[in-house]
């Protein structure tokens, strides 16, 4: 896994030369002509950039026409607060001015430079030595595997939960795990219901790709995506994290006992257990799209499970004499046993495919338990 690495510096388009240099030792160099945007990307995605360098006579902004050390120093002072904030990220100055060779007042002021043309590997050498011992790089290289394919998938929001804080470790969980979901739908794996205005359901989208009924959404898929280790995976992860990501009623139960359990076991396994368990899925997801991204064909899988069917609506008459409520055939006999008449409300609540090819009506479904409503 190369490290990567920002580099704000205004003429960075000419000096190809560097960045493949870099590449050749291991280092994506990430160029930028301004202290704002750069800063701006670093900040977008502050646990994927490893180091930054910085040219010491740079542009403030894209616009500005003069390159001065203004734009040096406001970086420096945002990397500096950042690690105040938590966020570690060594910086280096990498300059061709010569006005600052052998500069004792510009060491003092920002430190050591690289002089560019003639330091360049002893730059290389230097991000090397910081990066490859920073805890979040370790992490990284370790599980390159993963990384490599949440960068596929995964924007950058999602991607920076893949460096767990064991004080968002539940709520990081279910974001990757969400996203997942998310995926699966826009390749027509998972049905749409299951992600009700924009929001994943975690629960009812697991059922659906585990070949189950959606209990509230009376969908269900013909195939079933999820293998059974996969599946108990998902549902564990969405049971346990659960606990801790809910603070209402019933689950904020839940939530005090996980933290009696953290208290009386003080280990972390239990958290290991559901990383580990989400990276075998994030795995296993990227193998199964590689024969199973067809969305037409996907789609076409998903079924209606009319015993979950719910709708209320009057009794109305068709040109050809058929009763229907809604999408809903009703069986003359059903208006007859009943005593039901045109404009009656009623209330379906279990359907089955129309599949009397005797009839020539345009309803899919037709009613077989219903009440009328009063």
């Amino acid at each position: 896994m190369n490290i990567k690495v920002l580099w704000i510096d205004d003429e960075f388009e000419k000096q190809q030369d560097v960045i493949g240099d870099a590449e050749q030792d291991g280092i994506d160099l990430i160029p930028y002509e301004d202290h704002f945007e750069g800063i701006e990307a670093l900040l977008s995605d502050i646990k994927g950039f490893h180091a930054v360098i910085l040219d010491a006579r740079v542009k403030f902004h894209k616009d500005d026409k003069v390159s001065d050390l203004k734009g040096l120093r406001a970086s420096i002072d945002k990397l500096l607060i950042l690690h105040s904030q938590g966020h570690y990220i060594p910086f280096f100055i990498f300059t061709g001015q010569p006005d600052y060779m052998d500069n004792d007042m510009f060491i003092q002021t920002y430190g050591e430079y690289f002089i560019k043309g003639k330091d360049n590997q002893k730059l290389f050498n230097s991000i090397k030595d910081q990066v490859q011992n920073k805890e979040e790089y370790i992490i990284q290289y370790e599980y390159k595997n993963i990384f490599s394919i949440c960068e596929k998938y995964f924007d950058t929001e999602v991607k920076k939960h893949l460096i767990f804080d064991d004080k968002l470790y539940f709520t990081q969980i279910r974001i990757i795990l969400e996203s997942i979901f998310r995926i699966a739908n826009t390749k027509g794996l998972l049905h749409d219901k299951c992600i009700p205005d924009g929001k994943v359901n975690l629960t009812e989208s697991c059922n659906f790709l585990s070949g189950d009924s959606s209990r509230h959404y009376g969908v269900r898929s013909s195939v079933k995506h999820f293998p059974k280790l996969i599946s108990d995976a998902a549902r564990s992860i969405i049971h346990i994290t659960g606990a801790a990501a809910h603070t209402t009623g019933e689950e904020n139960k839940n939530n005090i006992d996980l933290q009696e359990y953290r208290k009386q076991v003080k280990s972390p396994f239990l958290l290991y257990s559901l990383v580990f368990q989400l990276l075998d899925i994030i795995i296993w997801f990227d193998e199964y799209l590689k024969t199973n991204n067809d969305y037409e064909y996907n789609k076409s899988l998903w079924l209606q499970d009319m015993s979950k069917i719910y709708i209320e609506g009057e009794i109305c008459k068709d040109a050809n004499g058929y009763y229907y409520c809604g999408e809903f055939l009703l069986w003359k006999r059903i208006i007859d046993d009943n005593t039901f008449i045109v404009g009656d409300v009623i209330q379906v609540t279990q359907a089955s495919d129309n599949t009397n090819t005797s009839t020539k009506n345009n309803y899919q479904f037709f009613a077989t338990r219903f009440n009328l409503k009063k």
